[in-house]
């Protein structure tokens, strides 16, 4: 039982290994990218767009998480889901994987998990190799329950990878967003590293490719772009962000994201 769990997470890791650098990051102009230089900030850059883009996964294959509870536990935003897939084998069994953006490898976390009918992920609890044991037997068919205690802002990146390494699952939550909408518009900042040394500022809602106006404002400190940004097809933004103001251990800094419709705008801390 157990050589064969650590030969699952094993080929896991492996793959997610592969992954990490299979897809290398191309620079945008080094004068406005503020992580020039810092290959393994890009590198969590990239690999999180494509997480949110949902474009990692075998194709035709989707996996989501529905929440089921939200609450406060002990002064702390708790948040619990179940996972549920489509168009994924159910003859496999699946290992999850979670990946915290502020750490530099991927960590199988629960493996021998099944899929029901309904696309409900389970530990079926019908072999040694479904999310049992002989000595601790699991209730049948129990759903996976992923328990967050979330900080604002903070991107959870998960994947659901078959034992035949045929199947792959890539798919994202942020519990408690940093987001606000104006006018159909949403701009959201995603955390990338503690203490939101790091962001991915997000906006969604705005005309396709339509020229967009970002600024940002950390302590005084503004910064402009000298050429209007651009939407993409489906109308949404993004750009990786270090909002620490110089000579500065921590602070607040505002973005406002501008297009023809809307202008949303939103403040958030960073630093001790």
């Amino acid at each position: 039982m157990l050589h064969g769990l650590r030969s699952t997470l094993l080929a896991a890791a492996l793959y997610f290994a592969t992954f990490t650098f299979s897809y290398p990051f191309t620079p945008q102009d080094s004068n406005r990218d503020p992580l020039a230089g810092n290959a393994a900030a890009q590198r969590t850059v990239t690999a999180t767009k494509r997480w949110l883009a949902g474009t990692m996964s075998t194709p035709g294959m989707t996996a989501q998480l529905k929440e089921i509870s939200r609450s406060q536990v002990k002064g702390k935003l708790e948040v619990q889901y179940h996972i549920f897939v489509t168009g994924a084998p159910k003859d496999q069994t699946y290992t999850l994987i979670d990946w915290p953006p502020n750490v530099p490898d991927p960590s199988p976390s629960i493996a021998g998990l099944s899929i029901l009918d309904n696309g409900l992920v389970v530990c079926a609890g019908r072999a040694t190799d479904q999310c049992s044991h002989p000595d601790k037997p699991e209730k049948k068919d129990a759903p996976v329950k992923l328990v967050f205690y979330p900080l604002d802002g903070e991107i959870y990146r998960l994947a659901l990878v078959s034992k035949d390494q045929k199947a792959k699952l890539f798919f994202a939550v942020i519990p408690a967003p940093i987001q606000i909408t104006d006018n159909g518009c949403t701009l959201e900042v995603i955390s990338l590293r503690l203490k939101n040394a790091i962001v991915l500022i997000r906006g969604k809602g705005f005309q396709p490719n339509e020229s967009l106006v970002f600024q940002s404002k950390s302590d005084e400190q503004t910064q402009t772009p000298e050429a209007p940004d651009k939407a993409d097809a489906n109308g949404e933004y993004q750009l990786p962000m270090a909002p620490f103001a110089k000579g500065q251990d921590r602070g607040a800094t505002e973005i406002k994201l501008q297009g023809g419709k809307c202008a949303p705008t939103l403040t958030f801390k960073w630093g001790n």
